[in-house]
């Protein structure tokens, strides 16, 4: 995504995910009541998954420093 490019960002309220055929459906519900579905193969999730994990080990590793 380039960073010229208009982004609305929403806070998450719930999420589900289901496997759909050959691809990952996650449905997702912001805090406003929006509403909107990310379809996404399973190499495009654990990239992501990859991200969060690190994201979370920082934060876990700033935390423990911290004490």
């Amino acid at each position: 995504m380039a960073t010229t490019e208009k982004v609305t960002t929403y806070t998450l309220k719930q999420a589900i995910a289901a496997k759909v055929g050959d691809h990952v459906e996650i449905a997702v519900e912001a805090e406003d009541g929006t509403r909107f579905k990310i379809v996404a193969t399973a190499e495009q999730l654990d990239v992501l998954t990859g991200d969060l994990e690190s994201i979370l080990d920082s934060d876990d590793a700033d935390a423990e420093a911290a004490e």
